[in-house]
């Protein structure tokens, strides 16, 4: 089955009501993201999805926290080694401040800077669901460590930072 047959297969299992999506290592790249996007944007169902290791880029992760801010059932996301850096880190913080469902969220492997890091470290300080967070394998620097140091002395939900 191609990476593409796999991608239509798990829209059409969102679009029915599926609660966990595993599609690592399908390289389904910042289109697919946008397309998986579009069908969690009224999914009420789906509680994890993984898409570890698919190239998604800054703009796939841009599109998935677009669907993310308004995700009600959302508890599982894992987008690790896509390659996000700042920009996609940043628009996840963005959704993050407001989303109430979201508990794991693993960013690791994805070049996420200082830059990305402080706006995680920023959302962590209004966000109140999220209580694990992977970060490891970046490059976050003195400067982002600082940051996310000092968001946890006000976070009292976020139990575990790789």
């Amino acid at each position: 089955m191609s990476n593409e047959d796999k991608l239509n297969r798990a829209i059409e299992a969102i679009e029915n009501g599926a609660t966990k999506i595993s599609l690592g290592w399908n390289i389904i790249g910042h289109a697919g993201a946008m397309a998986l996007a579009n069908a969690l944007a009224s999914n009420k169902s789906l509680q994890v999805l993984d898409l570890y290791r698919n190239e998604i880029g800054a703009e796939g992760a841009t599109a998935l926290a677009n669907a993310l801010a308004n995700s009600a059932s959302l508890q599982t996301l894992n987008l690790g080694g896509n390659n996000i850096r700042d920009e996609g880190a940043t628009a996840l913080a963005n959704a993050l401040a407001n989303n109430e469902s979201l508990h794991s969220l693993d960013l690791s492997i994805n070049d996420i800077g200082h830059e990305g890091a402080t706006a995680l470290a920023n959302a962590l300080a209004n966000n109140e669901s999220l209580q694990t967070l992977s970060l490891s394998h970046n490059n976050i620097g003195h400067k982002g460590v600082t940051a996310l140091a000092n968001a946890l002395a006000n976070n009292e939900s976020l139990h575990t930072l790789r």
